[in-house]
């Protein structure tokens, strides 16, 4: 062989060690498929739902949870991991493709699984693949901002409701009757009842998983000395009860 065409033999022979290599880290990006594993998990949420509600637990298995419950589709294997009576994790692959879908209902982030390829988690209930074109952060990010939105919307409506039995508005969340914030949400109140205005209220959110971002609600028109105006990207609140928000990232 002349000495010429050694490199590229060469090449030729790394080109086809390296190609499946390159398979098997890359995760295999098949809608069908992707979308069967995760209707499959998100059908596995449903009837363990329905044993918790009979038994009072969930399942730790397929085999607690029976056939005639729960049965994944053809070529796809779910299995239940990380169970108790009160929390669960759920992973589904596909025999001859690369990486898994994994849900999680009730676990922490130590524990929940994740993806084999991507190492991600979705939130609570929502199935995540590799492959899926869906990141971790941005997932996430976005159900921060929207559990921020609701709970502006809750205030907005126990506040209103208050007003029409008291006549006025409650300076704190804690003052709400029926409020609950959830566990990782901050609210502020900032209320403004000048004479012979109509009394109003400034409520922002935040979320301590993503600091510096906010959404912020008013009510009424009136100005607020600290501003109604969310923290990233000052997004102006223009009272009626509108919510502004940051996008979380």
């Amino acid at each position: 062989m002349p000495p010429f065409r050694r490199p590229l033999a060469w090449l030729t022979v790394l080109l086809l060690v390296a190609a499946p290599l390159r398979a098997q880290s890359a995760p295999d990006t098949s809608r069908a498929l992707i979308a069967r594993m995760k209707s499959d998990l998100r059908n596995l949420v449903t009837a363990q739902e329905a044993h918790y509600a009979e038994k009072g637990a969930y399942a730790r298995t397929l085999t607690d949870l029976g056939p005639n419950r729960y049965r994944a589709s053809r070529g796809v294997k779910v299995e239940i991991v990380n169970a108790g009576s009160n929390a669960y994790g759920a992973v589904a692959r596909t025999e001859g493709r690369d990486g898994s879908c994994v849900i999680h209902v009730g676990l922490d982030g130590s524990v929940a699984p994740r993806t084999d390829i991507e190492k991600k988690r979705l939130p609570e209930g929502e199935p995540g693949c590799d492959g899926d074109g869906i990141t971790e952060r941005a997932r996430l990010a976005s159900e921060a901002e929207s559990r921020v939105t609701l709970t502006l919307l809750l205030i907005n409506k126990l506040q209103e409701r208050r007003f029409g039995r008291l006549g006025n508005y409650a300076p704190d969340a804690s003052s709400l009757e029926g409020m609950r914030v959830p566990e990782t949400v901050s609210v502020t109140i900032e209320l403004a009842a000048a004479p012979n205005r109509e009394p109003a209220f400034l409520a922002v959110a935040t979320d301590s998983r993503y600091p510096g971002y906010s959404c912020v609600l008013a009510s009424g028109w009136a100005r607020f000395p600290s501003g109604a105006t969310t923290l990233a990207e000052k997004k102006h609140a223009g009272g009626n009860s509108q919510i502004v928000c940051d996008t979380f990232k």
